[in-house]
C-alpha cells in the first residue's frame, strides 16, 4: 500500500464486524484522535480489494498515541525520595523534653530586684526616730550646727541651732528649707572653719522633706563650706 493518504478510505471496525465506506482521511485521523477506532481495525483505499491493519499504515501511525520510552534510568528515579509540601505539625512526642530554664531564670531575677528595690524604698521612706526626751544625744560641741525638723499644726517647721542650745529667734520657726539654707549660708558666713552639721527630724517627718535638706548639704560640702553631715535619730526637746 502506498504512503500517501489517498482521499476515501474503508474503514472495517473488527470487534464489531462493520465496514464503513469512503470514509474521507481527515475523518479517519479524527476517528483515531477520539478512540473509535483501533490499531487492530483495518483499512484499504475505497475501491481497492487488499486490507490493511490501520495501526501499520504510515499515514496514520502518527496520529496514534505512542507508548512512552523505557529510559534505564526510571527505575532509579522511582527510588529517590519524594518531597512533599506539607508542613507537618510535631505532636507532643516529636518535642523535646528537655524544659528551657533560660526564660525562667530571667524572671526570677527580675522578681529578685524588684523585690529588693521595693525593699529598700520601704526601709529608707522616712527616719523612723522618736520623740526627743534628752537632747543632750545630739552632742555638746558648741561648733556643731544643728538643723531641727519638726511638725507644728501639720506643717514642717525648721529651725538652726548649736550643740545642744535652742535656736536663736531668727533662727527658729523657719518656714521651707529656702529660708533655712539662707539662714545656714548666714551663720557659715560666721564661722572661721568648716564646721560639722546634725539633722534632728520629728519621725514623722517625710524621708523626701529630709532629702531636700541633705541635698543642700551635700553641696555645701562640696563648696569646702562644711566639713560633713548626718542624720542623728533623735530630736530636739519639745516646745512649749
Amino acid at each position: 500500500m502506498a504512503d500517501q493518504p489517498k482521499r476515501f478510505f474503508d474503514v472495517w471496525f473488527v470487534a464489531a464486524n462493520n465496514v464503513v465506506k469512503e470514509v474521507p482521511y481527515h475523518a479517519v485521523t479524527d476517528w483515531i484522535q477520539q478512540g473509535k477506532v483501533r490499531p487492530e481495525d483495518k483499512v484499504k483505499p475505497s475501491g481497492t480489494g487488499d486490507w490493511y491493519l490501520l495501526g501499520s499504515v504510515v499515514a496514520f501511525q502518527a496520529y496514534f498515541s505512542q507508548p512512552e520510552e523505557h529510559r534505564p534510568h526510571d527505575a532509579a528515579t522511582a527510588l529517590l525520595p519524594v518531597e512533599m509540601d506539607f508542613d507537618w505539625k510535631k505532636t507532643h512526642d516529636d518535642e523535646d523534653d528537655d524544659v528551657d530554664m533560660i526564660p525562667l531564670i530571667d524572671v526570677s531575677l527580675v522578681l529578685l530586684i524588684f523585690f529588693m528595690l521595693t525593699a529598700t524604698v520601704a526601709a529608707v521612706s522616712r527616719i523612723n526616730v522618736p520623740d526627743m526626751q534628752n537632747g543632750t544625744k545630739i552632742g555638746t560641741d558648741p561648733s556643731v550646727l544643728r538643723i531641727d525638723i519638726d511638725l507644728k499644726d501639720g506643717r514642717h517647721i525648721y529651725a538652726l541651732g548649736e550643740g545642744t542650745k535652742d535656736p536663736a529667734p531668727e533662727y527658729d520657726n523657719l518656714a521651707g528649707d529656702v529660708e533655712l539654707k539662707i539662714k545656714l549660708d548666714e551663720r557659715l558666713q560666721s564661722v572661721s572653719s568648716p564646721p560639722k552639721v546634725r539633722i534632728a527630724a520629728h519621725g514623722d517627718i517625710p524621708f523626701e522633706v529630709v532629702e531636700e535638706v541633705l541635698k543642700g548639704l551635700e553641696k555645701r560640702v562640696t563648696n569646702g563650706q562644711i566639713s560633713e553631715y548626718a542624720v542623728e535619730v533623735n530630736e530636739r526637746g519639745k516646745r512649749p
